[in-house]
């Protein structure tokens, strides 16, 4: 790869970043799916740059299924209806052995997110463990430390939050609030 690719790769991964933390300082939640919408697509571009066409299907993927399950109450038909779509992820896209684990860590996240409360985090902890693994090994420096934000983060949040039991965590997917 082209070293000028690879840092205009890691930049805009970088911008993907900071427009997903954007995001979750906005209250509307239009607002919050245009600018995870936007985050998505950088990533998409990022991973697609830098040669990891599994992880360009993926995201591309993640992100409508998530905009389904923003707009859906469904849950597990979604993720019913997904598990086709990462089957033939795998097997068009599977080169070596890391192409499987951002499909293993989005089949997890969409599975998990038809819980609720700490199953969500849980999950969610359980797929960017993944994903970091992929991440570094197609030098995605940028997803490595998106993955380590959301792990620290979810982390402190099933340690720390008293009041997790209060709350729905179901109802804010990335950021988006459920209708």
């Amino acid at each position: 790869m082209n070293n000028m690719v690879f840092w205009i790769a890691q930049f805009i991964g970088l911008i993907a970043i900071f427009l997903l933390i954007l995001s979750y300082y906005r209250k509307n939640t239009n607002e919050i799916l245009v600018i995870q919408i936007v985050s998505a697509i950088c990533y998409c571009i990022h991973y697609f740059m830098l040669g990891a066409f599994s992880g360009f299907f993926i995201c591309f993927f993640e992100m409508m299924r998530d905009y389904a399950y923003y707009k859906s109450t469904k849950d597990i038909y979604i993720f019913l209806f997904t598990i086709p779509f990462y089957i033939f992820f795998g097997i068009v896209n599977v080169q070596v052995f890391i192409d499987v684990l951002p499909i293993l860590a989005s089949t997890t996240d969409g599975y998990f997110l038809t819980k609720s409360k700490k199953f969500v985090l849980v999950g969610s902890i359980i797929s960017h463990l993944l994903w970091i693994v992929y991440d570094y090994s197609v030098k995605s420096y940028s997803g490595v430390l998106t993955c380590i934000i959301v792990l620290v983060s979810n982390t402190y949040i099933l340690l720390f939050d008293k009041g997790l039991e209060k709350r729905d965590i179901n109802t804010h997917i990335d950021g988006f609030e459920r209708k």
